[in-house]
């Protein structure tokens, strides 16, 4: 098993190279000796030229892309690249404020309805304005116009990313193979991502490279529970399980809120901490309240602050119905969590079951319930 913790810095000059062979096979026109010089000459050297490269995003609210994203520009080494970043819509959230911190230009373009065309024609100036070595797309609606715009503008080299999998219904699924052919190099999170890719999605696998999620280790440190419990207005000895992410309901919320109602009679202190938010949250809420436990469920929405409140659980858990390889997950693991997930996507390539934490299947509370019992029982095994 690789180890999946670790943050992958590896940057986009690796795409670039695999990118331009890929390219040149494909005998694509391009200015390709000035693409060959700048990449094998990219270096530390004052005067030498750094790679123009455009991330394009869906949007910038919170959100594991998104994160992926900052984290990767947070290390890129800006004396060999220049990078920007684009987003369809929400160009004021939280992550576009992080990667504005980091001296990098965000444009947001405007697609405030789901056929903005006008946000299509100011993707395509910008292009042809910073005429970028590479056009980096993450997720499906940056990906399609990415691909298509990307090559109308001359863009020398196009990466997409795949970042999930059982969201694709036939009509995404026919666009993304349709322009798939336009990308020289998809990215995938997880072996399981790439495999759906190929096999499901239709995507040449010589196009697709895997390269995992990653964290900075130190950023989630296992920390003094007690303290933070205090801070918290949460007793020691409760039963405190928790997750983390977004709610929509890809994310399972229901099931846990279901699974932890069966806890509630032989832990009547127990609580269930919800770290997010989303458009499900309303239903969330609501159902906890049918449920009976509304006092016993706190949803805290969006935070800054997830490695100190990973420090107030004892058990993570990620109910999830699809994932392509769980951030959530992974900051979990660093913070000495032991984990319950579904064995969904490329979860199982970070939770190796029974070893590294629990896998259930999805959409089953009770077998969400019986492996959170199992952990509560047994201490050993966390």
């Amino acid at each position: 098993m690789p180890n999946h913790s670790i943050l992958n810095t590896k940057s986009d000059i690796d795409y670039a190279h695999k990118a331009l062979a890929c390219r040149l096979q494909n005998r694509r026109r391009f200015d390709s000796r000035r693409c060959y010089y700048i990449l094998q000459n990219s270096t530390k050297a004052e005067g030498v030229e750094t790679i123009q490269v455009l991330h394009l995003i869906t949007e910038l609210n919170i959100g594991g892309a998104q994160k992926s994203l900052a984290r990767l520009l947070a290390h890129l080494d800006q004396t060999r690249f220049a990078p920007t970043v684009a987003c369809l819509y929400n160009g004021d959230g939280s992550v576009a404020d992080e990667i504005r911190a980091l001296g990098i230009p965000v444009t947001e373009l405007g697609m405030t309805a789901r056929w903005r065309l006008d946000a299509f024609c100011r993707l395509y100036r910008l292009l042809r304005r910073e005429r970028p070595i590479i056009l980096h797309t993450w997720m499906f609606h940056a990906n399609l116009p990415g691909r298509v715009l990307g090559c109308l503008a001359g863009v020398p080299i196009v990466i997409s990313s795949e970042r999930t999998m059982g969201q694709e219904g036939l009509v995404r699924r026919q666009l993304n193979r349709l322009t798939a052919p336009l990308a020289d190099q998809v990215v995938c999170v997880s072996q399981r991502v790439a495999d759906f890719a190929a096999t499901v999605i239709g995507i040449p696998s010589q196009k697709l490279l895997v390269i995992p999620n990653g964290i900075r280790l130190e950023d989630f440190q296992p920390g003094n529970k007690a303290e933070v419990r205090a801070t918290m207005g949460i007793s020691l000895t409760a039963a405190v399980i928790g997750t983390v992410g977004r709610l929509r309901p890809v994310k399972g919320g229901q099931y846990l809120i279901k699974a932890f109602a069966q806890l509630i009679p032989g832990y009547p202190e127990a609580l269930l901490l919800v770290v997010g938010d989303g458009p499900q949250r309303a239903r969330l809420e609501s159902l906890a309240q049918q449920l009976g436990i509304a006092r016993r469920v706190r949803f805290l929405g969006n935070r800054s602050d997830v490695p100190r409140l990973l420090q107030a659980m004892d058990i993570f858990a990620l109910p999830s119905e699809w994932e392509g390889m769980p951030n959530a997950v992974l900051e979990a693991m660093a913070a000495g969590l032991p984990v319950v997930a579904t064995a969904v996507g490329g979860t199982p390539e970070v939770v190796v079951d029974g070893v590294t934490g629990l896998l259930v299947p999805p959409r089953d509370p009770e077998a969400l319930a019986l492996a959170i019992v199992h952990l509560l029982q047994d201490r050993d095994l966390r």
